[in-house]
């Protein structure tokens, strides 16, 4: 897995003969055994930019580099389900491999003077440590999900006594109330046992995995320190669902969940950008935040691309296409995108960042904002010089 001080050091790197190789690899559900389709698109990518840095003139360097990828097309199926990253400037004698989650977006390769990051945001967002409970009257089967893997915990069976249908009248009755009440102790011993291992484990999220005829007797009985973690609740047989099942369930939960934080999150920016609060919209905006230091969390769209300059000297990014810097005068060299350069600074301040798919609202700011831990230009002092 990839750091954030392996992500900062390679946003360093700069190749002016533009051999800065970045290679993304994203398996694909097979349409066959043999993934042959696979190693079919990385083999047409990587002729295509051999192609195209022999027309350019590019130096050995960056054909030497792409007829590795080349060569290891053929075993890139045996990664598994695990996507990879190469990072490669044999100008500078670089060559990073690094095996990823499977949340790339595709296959890609580019040929140019940085290397390309902005596939990274995905895996750089936090995933928490999820306690899955599957419950039903008489079982409950405990399951942890860290990153890509989910484990079986605990397995335990509380057999309910169940009486026969007995005599009528009185006797029936007292059994079902009898029944009902080892089923309201049965729940409740659960969600104690359940508050422990998350208390215990510092576990971030919760999801519930039950019959849904049993959720409205069971969510009653869970603790609030248990329901402000929850993330949701999925219909299935505890007995007979596999952890694969689970997995996908409780993916599909974080996904929901973490597609509704951004969107409040967004929400939020919008809002307190309107009102001149803690919020910038638009590159501009979002690069003169970055210099102040003033960015807590980076929005990035995933539609997202801007070429600049970069200044030799001062480091000072813009979107003017000059050939001197705007704030010392030094010379500045072209940027491809400025993605790749936010998010080299967003790990060497550590920035939050949050990855948007394509989103209306986001389009029209120009799909880049940032929320801010303060404003400069409200600071008074400040204020007191202007």
């Amino acid at each position: 897995m990839i750091t954030r001080d392996e992500i900062r050091e390679i946003s360093e790197v700069f190749s002016p003969e533009g051999c800065a190789l970045t290679f993304y690899y994203q398996p694909a559900t097979p349409l066959n055994k043999s993934h042959r389709h696979e190693t079919i698109l990385v083999k047409d990518l990587v002729r295509d930019a051999i192609s195209q840095a022999e027309l350019s003139g590019k130096n050995r360097h960056a054909r030497e580099d792409l007829r590795k990828i080349l060569a290891m097309s053929e075993h890139l199926q045996n990664n598994g389900k695990r996507a990879k990253a190469i990072f490669a400037c044999g100008h500078r004698g670089i060559w990073r491999e690094f095996d990823l989650p499977p949340v790339l977006k595709k296959t890609s390769l580019a040929v140019n003077s940085r290397f390309h990051l902005k596939p990274l945001v995905p895996v750089l967002e936090k995933r928490p440590r999820v306690v899955i409970a599957l419950i039903d009257r008489s079982k409950v089967r405990l399951f942890e999900l860290i990153d890509e893997t989910i484990t079986e915990r605990d397995d335990f069976t509380n057999i309910i006594h169940r009486k026969g249908d007995g005599f009528k009248g009185y006797d029936a009755g007292h059994a079902e109330r009898h029944e009902l009440n080892d089923a309201e102790v049965h729940f409740k011993t659960i969600a104690d046992q359940l508050l422990s291992y998350i208390q215990r484990q510092n576990i971030e999220k919760v999801a519930i995995g039950t019959h849904d005829e049993l959720w409205p007797e069971i969510k009653p009985n869970l603790h609030t320190y248990t329901v402000n973690r929850l993330i949701g609740q999925f219909r299935v047989d505890p007995k007979v669902v596999t952890p694969l099942e689970v997995k996908d369930k409780t993916e599909q939960l974080l996904a929901e969940e973490e597609g509704r934080r951004k969107l409040s999150l967004l929400r939020e920016v919008i809002g307190e950008a309107g009102g001149n609060g803690r919020g910038a919209l638009g590159l501009r905006r979002v690069l003169r935040s970055m210099e102040m230091g003033e960015v807590q969390a980076l929005l990035l769209e995933d539609k997202f691309a801007s070429p600049g300059t970069q200044c030799t000297n001062c480091g000072h990014v813009d979107i003017s296409m000059t050939h001197s810097c705007n704030v010392c005068g030094q010379p500045t060299i072209a940027i491809e995108d400025i993605a790749d350069v936010l998010i080299g600074r967003a790990m060497a301040q550590g920035i939050e960042l949050v990855y948007v798919a394509s989103n209306g609202e986001l389009d029209r700011v120009g799909r880049i904002a940032a929320k801010l831990r303060f404003r400069a230009d409200q600071n008074t002092a400040i204020k007191q010089t202007a």
